[in-house]
């Protein structure tokens, strides 16, 4: 080969080599992250109080307040909704999504890149006198993808708006289950201690009918019935203690503790019935401003909207535009530009469309089910608040009665004019309305719960349940 050929070769190679350099001092660089069991611990340890304290304070969420951690009196129904948005590892794993859409909508403004083509010939046989290394470059873009490009960022900028609310509904989600399992530690606890003293007092109970039943003052049947209900009584606690137990695992598990970890609760946690519920038309009025999954949807549907256009518009030919420089054999060189287009015969993105336009379709009926979903589910919720309400109300009414009696008894009871058992049997009948106050009390929070979950406001009245804002 000769000295010229080896020069215009040389030259293209020049080129190229330049533009490589120039392509890769612009990229990302590779960080390598390993996945090691020092960094996962470290994740998953518990920070401490003025952690948590500074992280609360910094929260931004469309319904939860910002709150002041109080280690002194212990975890509040509220400080456990935001200590399981701060530490749940789940949320933590959701929120990662908003990495990933940030980074399609950084792609989805990306034009694609112009092609550079070059190519070099020198002759090899023939009559080569008088003839040249023949070169050529050329530089070409595809200018279609300016049509759709303001439409790939509107639908990544609403599919990054519909990421952003789910996020937020899963938190929320997360924060009224541990604002749940809060009242419920809180009610077992309540529970045992009312059987704890039921207990004894059946166990005296319990004593003083074998020592009748030796002197022959009572019957066997008496005594073993007294056996039985002491025998029962202990059945219940056993359950609410493993209840307990169950409850205070998926309490830990909700806020981000590891198993064995126990957290004081607020000593002062009370149970308020709410007088005044928001009707059905108030609870439903602007209802799909307030759900923040439907508010997700309607991002969603906007975005999978764009995307549709997008396919319909990617049906019309591509053009590519490009210029090229060249020399040919003898020694000619020429300036040209070029058009290239795709014949829109056979594919015409119709395969694309269908698939945008039935997604399309999907997401519709699932807004318009989440929708019918929610005010069918208030309906319902409404209903068992109502029904929990005067099952409270009509236990609640007899306590007095009780208590009352209760105490004539015990004044009889000191005259000799009343029996032991019957003041036993009154105090155990008190005791049970109590427990039973208490379960429906926790019923009726959870329907509460439930409903400012399905309406999408949190605190549907002013409670003071601890440090209730």
């Amino acid at each position: 080969m000769r000295f010229e050929n080896i020069h215009s070769l040389g030259f293209c190679l020049r080129i190229f080599a330049f533009i490589s350099i120039l392509g890769l001092s612009a990229c990302t660089h590779f960080q390598s992250h390993p996945l090691t069991e020092d960094a996962v611990q470290q994740l998953l340890q518990t920070p401490s109080v003025e952690q948590l304290t500074v992280q609360a304070s910094k929260i931004k969420h469309p319904l939860l307040k910002r709150l002041d951690f109080n280690s002194q009196d212990g975890l509040s129904p509220d400080e456990a909704a935001i200590l399981a948005v701060l530490r749940n590892p789940e949320l933590r794993a959701l929120r990662d999504q908003q990495g990933i859409v940030s980074a399609q909508l950084l792609q989805a403004g990306l034009l694609p890149d112009p092609q550079l083509s070059s190519s070099f010939s020198a002759p090899s046989a023939g009559t080569t006198l008088d003839t040249n290394n023949a070169f050529g470059i050329g530089l070409s873009w595809e200018i279609t993808a300016l049509i759709w490009r303001q439409n790939k960022l509107s639908a990544a900028s609403k599919q990054q708006d519909a990421v952003v609310l789910n996020i937020a509904w899963q938190e929320w989600q997360f924060a009224q289950a541990a604002k749940l399992a809060t009242y419920q530690l809180v009610i077992y606890r309540q529970q045992l201690d009312l059987l704890k003293i039921l207990l004894q007092r059946l166990e005296d109970n319990r004593l003083r009918l074998q020592q009748a039943a030796d002197e022959g003052l009572v019957t066997e049947l008496q005594r073993v019935a007294a056996v039985s209900a002491k025998n029962l009584v202990e059945n219940r606690m056993l359950a609410v203690e493993q209840k307990m137990q169950q409850q205070r695992q998926r309490f830990n598990r909700a806020i981000g503790l590891s198993p064995n970890e126990v957290i004081k609760l607020e000593q002062n946690i009370t149970f308020t019935v709410q007088k005044h519920i928001p009707s059905y038309k108030q609870l439903i009025t602007d209802i799909d401003t307030r759900r923040l999954d439907l508010m997700a949807l309607k991002q969603a549907y906007q975005s999978q909207e764009e995307r549709l256009k997008i396919a319909v518009l990617q049906q019309f030919p591509k053009i590519s535009i490009g210029f090229d420089h060249a020399r040919d054999n003898s020694n000619l060189y020429t300036l040209g530009f070029g058009v290239s287009i795709t014949l829109p015969i056979f594919d015409r993105n119709q395969g694309q469309i269908a698939l945008e336009h039935a997604t399309r379709q999907q997401l519709f009926d699932q807004y318009s089910n989440r929708l019918f979903q929610a005010r069918a589910t208030i309906s319902e919720l409404l209903v068992v608040i109502s029904s929990i309400k005067q099952q409270i109300e009509s236990i609640t009414r007899t306590i007095p009665d009780l208590t009352q009696l209760l105490k004539a008894y015990h004044t009889a009871i000191a005259t000799g004019q009343a029996d032991v058992l019957n003041y036993y049997n009154t105090w155990n009948t008190l005791t049970n309305k109590e427990i039973e106050v208490l379960s429906l009390k926790l019923q009726l929070k959870q329907a509460e719960i439930a409903l400012e979950v399905a309406s999408g406001r949190y605190q549907l009245s002013i409670e003071h349940d601890g440090k209730s804002q």
